[in-house]
């Protein structure tokens, strides 16, 4: 199994700080029921993707299989995340982690958000990396990603990983397509 090297500055780490975790956390019981809600509310228009989750659930939880580095890519970008080894397309890369929250509760300036969905549909809810997260986090924006965020569903919650859409060779830097609304929303809180 990899290893993520965690290549911080001092001054990084101040700015961005990195609290590893195993599995997403709910902020309350609660937001787990409320969520679990909604996801039946949405499931019957649209297949959840059982083959995936047997297929990656079983990297849930662990180490991420390939090396992974964050390291600094400079003061625009901030972290990024780079190969440390080839992966083959299709290979599970790692989760998203974070606490799982009601949208309602993130502030406006917090980048460090992902939409928890079923197919197209939004719940509401949303997995906050701000302050607890894991390597997946500083993974970088590209408008064509060796990335790919694939929402899978382990007992009726969703989570959400990385997979590779194509080769990636040791030294890539690992980047997914954050979404036209990412760039909108965060365009809003400029003005």
């Amino acid at each position: 199994m990899g290893k993520s090297l965690h290549v911080y500055s001092k001054e990084a780490l101040k700015k961005e700080p990195f609290l590893p975790l195993d599995r997403p956390y709910p902020r309350s019981l609660k937001v787990i029921l409320n969520l679990k809600k909604q996801v039946r509310k949405f499931s019957g228009k649209w297949d959840l993707e059982d083959h995936l989750a047997t297929k990656y659930e079983k990297f849930l939880g662990k180490i991420p299989p390939h090396s992974l580095e964050i390291r600094w890519v400079n003061s625009t970008i901030g972290n990024g995340v780079f190969a440390k080894e080839p992966i083959k397309k299709g290979a599970f890369v790692c989760e998203y982690i974070g606490l799982i929250t009601h949208e309602k509760e993130i502030h406006p300036d917090n980048r460090y958000i992902f939409n928890l969905t079923v197919g197209d549909d939004e719940t509401g809810y949303v997995l906050d990396a701000r302050y607890s997260g894991n390597v997946a986090r500083t993974i970088n924006h590209a408008d064509d990603p060796n990335v790919e965020a694939v929402t899978i569903f382990v007992e009726g919650l969703p989570r959400v990983i990385y997979i590779a859409r194509k080769n990636i060779k040791n030294g890539d830097e690992l980047c997914v397509n954050y979404g036209e609304e990412y760039w909108e929303n965060w365009k809003e809180q400029k003005r």
